[in-house]
């Protein structure tokens, strides 16, 4: 009898590959890494301070410090339902959706979080340029 478990056994044994016997590392080709992992531990240190003792977020020069954190997933399907949800009832709790759906294309999501308000920064766009990332910045 084949089973996809088995199966893939047998292909990896008969192949001599031993994914289990693979260890990964991380090889650090920056000069300069120690000196941007500095500065960036310096701004969450300088954060803790600014929750903890209502200190400002300032550079050694006194100007202000905005600080997002950033992030971005490009590719996200957008579908759409093709018949109405059905609504929970007693012998089903949850409501039911119907598999089929209508392919809409794809977005870009960019998204930031403002460390010192909270609050959430989203931008969906249709493409993933560097245009859509100076409109991020301007939204901030």
């Amino acid at each position: 009898m084949f089973t996809p478990k088995h199966g893939l056994f047998k292909i990896l044994t008969e192949a001599d590959i031993k994914p289990y016997k693979i260890e990964y590392y991380c090889e650090n080709r920056d000069p300069d890494f120690d000196r941007k992992m500095h500065n960036v531990l310096l701004v969450y240190k300088q954060l803790e301070l600014y929750f903890e003792e209502n200190k400002p977020l300032q550079t050694e020069e006194g100007k202000n410090i905005h600080v997002v954190s950033y992030d971005e997933k490009p590719g996200i399907q957008a579908i759409a339902t093709t018949s109405d949800d059905l609504p929970a009832d007693e012998t089903h709790q949850c409501i039911r959706r119907d598999y089929e759906y209508k392919r809409l294309g794809t977005l870009s999501l960019l998204a930031g979080i403002d460390l010192q308000t909270g609050d959430a920064i989203p931008l969906v766009s249709d493409s993933h340029t560097s245009k859509d990332y100076v409109q991020f910045l301007k939204n901030t």
